[in-house]
């Protein structure tokens, strides 16, 4: 994506669980491996649905869009 010329940051976040019978971690680590601005977080012991890691999954993604928030507001 073009922005006045320039290429947009876009950063990627992948959350992956490590007792993921749906898609192995190891999908997740190939995939973190071809994506640019790419952060993989493996969180220990989640399924496919996190089932009983959902405070830990919202903990990670509310850190990255802070972690995001800063990077962006010292670049304007």
């Amino acid at each position: 994506m073009l922005v006045s010329n320039h290429i947009m940051d876009v950063r990627v976040l992948t959350v992956h669980g490590s007792s993921d019978p749906v898609i192995p971690v190891g999908d997740a680590s190939e995939f973190a491996k071809i994506i640019p601005n790419h952060k993989l977080i493996i969180i220990e012991g989640a399924d496919h649905s996190y089932t009983n890691h959902q405070d830990e999954l919202a903990s990670v993604v509310v850190n990255r869009i802070k972690e995001a928030l800063v990077h962006f507001s010292n670049d304007v």
